[in-house]
């Protein structure tokens, strides 16, 4: 068991930004957990600009956000491949891990690899054959039409179509961040949260990824491919109770 982190880093997955994690933060600070959402570089928000964007940009982000305590990264979609990179890289700061339709991939693997698995060789799903990059390949963007049907289809309609409209291109860099998990990433207390109504990061390829880890808890929640949204509440309930269970003072 490792002690309560004293907050969470929330990490948004690709075209999104910290706005996705906005009912998530109020649900848990009604919970007593203290959260904070980051804006990554190249998200719009962020001062560098997506097609400035180099991977050392995210770490360095990073890397200021957990600053000297220790914490809980929570990472959704995309943003699952910082979390394991970050277990190893900054070491005894982050105490748990946890993915939300996350990507969990091991050493060595990528995104391509787990779509192979479910759908053949050279075979895209989700939102991927929709993904269109720009002109000079350092971003890539997602049709309103394409989100609405991959990550926000089991949203109300106003805030599902909000949603769709405050995504930005997302760096190319962001899509190949080099998974390096090791012995760090195997012992931290990790927690998979499965979205089974997911039309983008699918069932079938979130149960792929969860497969062969050590020390990882799973859980699932009915809805598509954003559950900090469709269900603030029952996502920030699932995170506190677990915490409570692998956590104890003085660990």
């Amino acid at each position: 068991m490792s002690a309560r982190p004293e907050r969470l880093i929330l990490i948004h997955g690709a075209w999104a930004g910290a706005w996705v994690w906005e009912a998530l933060v109020a649900a848990l600070s009604r919970l007593g957990c203290e959260a904070l959402a980051l804006d990554l570089p190249g998200d719009g928000i962020h001062p560098i600009a997506a097609e400035d964007v180099v991977l050392e940009d995210y770490f360095d982000a990073l890397d200021a956000a957990i600053g000297a305590g220790s914490v809980a990264l929570v990472g959704h979609s995309g943003g699952g491949m910082l979390v394991t990179a970050a277990a190893e890289r900054f070491g005894g700061r982050v105490r748990h891990g946890i993915w939300v339709a996350g990507m969990l991939l091991k050493a060595g693997e990528s995104f391509d690899d787990i779509q192979a698995q479910v759908a053949g060789p050279g075979q895209k799903i989700g939102v991927t054959p929709h993904i269109l990059p720009s002109a000079d390949g350092t971003s890539s963007t997602v049709p309103p039409a394409a989100a609405l049907e991959h990550f926000f289809q089991d949203l109300e309609p106003k805030v599902a179509a909000r949603a769709a409209d405050r995504l930005t291109p997302q760096p190319t860099v962001g899509h190949r961040i080099p998974s390096v998990a090791g012995p760090a990433m195997d012992r931290l207390p990790k927690l998979y949260v499965q979205a089974t109504q997911d039309r983008s990061v699918r069932p079938q390829a979130q149960r792929i990824m969860c497969a062969g880890w050590d020390n990882l808890d799973v859980t699932q929640m009915n809805t598509g491919h954003v559950p900090q949204v469709a269900d603030p509440d029952g996502l920030a309930a699932i995170i506190d109770d677990w915490l409570s269970a692998t956590s104890h003072i003085g660990a």
